[in-house]
């Protein structure tokens, strides 16, 4: 890519910049190649943590669920009773002596808690289990920046992470905080959640069971701007929390031989549709003695031109003008 400076007006080109002059507008120019990389990179350790932890939460048992129960205190002529029952459409099963017995909603621990109750009657202290031999199909929906959109037929207890993984993982314009709609008694009912604190192994309790019903939805990530006198000027995707020093580093840092870096600005928008302009000390940050503030959607941070270094590299002849970045 070329860059141009114009020879004529230099005093009032180096005025705009350094006297404030933001009405920059922010040019789309999104690496997709590093953010490809660096999507991929994410899916990757996205589908490490499905492989390695469970969902959160016991599976509950539900309606076409084909459920094994072991009655260990009543043998036939192979050993402990086993019954194969299916569960009716309203949540039931039934069972010899206790005839039926309501088994929706409850994990198969549970099931078996109620069961011995129930078989207290007729035997003084029941053994017994429950073994979901085959689960119920269910559908649940991924909508969003994934790579394959869709409704997904599932089977069995499967986790957030597994549903974002037959939909192909995130595409390259995904955020990573995910919504998760379902229906519950209470109404519907949407959660946030953090993909990166899944990814980071802190919050495994996020990657939560799914449910018939629900969908996952996966919005765009915001985007950040980086302006002026920096290698890479463009538009970036807001994937992560990143800092202001980041940000510059992700634009390839500034251009030393024309850059005001004092005088770096980050204008962030108000309510009121303005952009309130947020001094940055970069040195200061370097070394430790200032905030390195978090960047927000839509924020543009902007290096302006130094006007002196303007100036002195147009007077000496020093200034290259088409210099590729």
């Amino acid at each position: 890519m070329k860059r141009t400076v114009f020879a004529g007006g230099s005093l009032a080109i180096a005025a705009m910049f350094v006297l404030g002059g933001c009405s920059i507008a922010p040019r789309v120019n999104l690496p997709d190649s590093k953010a490809d990389s660096g999507q991929h990179e994410f899916n990757n350790s996205l589908a490490v943590m499905a492989s390695q932890a469970s969902a959160a939460g016991e599976y509950k048992i539900g309606p076409e669920d084909l459920l094994e129960v072991t009655l260990f205190d009543i043998e036939d002529n192979t050993g402990p009773r086993v019954i194969p029952v299916r569960v009716s459409n309203s949540g039931e099963i039934t069972l010899p002596f206790v005839g039926k017995v309501d088994a929706g909603g409850l994990s198969s621990y549970e099931l078996e808690r109620r069961l011995t109750d129930v078989y207290r009657r007729f035997i003084h202290d029941p053994q017994l289990s429950v073994f979901i031999r085959e689960y119920r199909s269910y559908q649940v929906s991924v909508v969003g920046y994934v790579e394959t959109p869709g409704v997904y037929e599932l089977r069995g207890r499967k986790s957030l992470l597994e549903g974002l993984a037959l939909a192909g993982g995130l595409n390259k314009d995904a955020g990573h905080d995910v919504r998760l709609t379902r229906q519950t008694d209470k109404g519907v009912e949407t959660v946030l959640i953090d993909l990166d604190r899944i990814a980071r192994g802190g919050e495994l309790g996020m990657n939560v069971a799914l449910l018939p019903g629900d969908v996952i939805d996966v919005p765009q990530a915001g985007i950040f701007y980086v302006e002026g006198m920096v290698n890479k000027p463009g538009a970036y995707p807001l994937q992560q929390p990143t800092t202001v020093s980041q940000a510059l580093a992700t634009a390839g840092g500034a251009d030393l031989t024309l850059a005001n870096i004092s005088g770096t600005v980050l204008l962030r928008k108000q309510e009121s549709g303005e952009r309130k302009s947020i001094p940055i000390r970069m040195s200061a940050i370097r070394k430790g003695k200032a905030t390195d503030i978090f960047v927000e959607q839509d924020d543009v941070l902007v290096v302006p031109l130094s006007g002196t270094k303007y100036f002195l590299d147009r007077t000496l002849g020093l200034l290259r003008f088409d210099r590729r970045i």
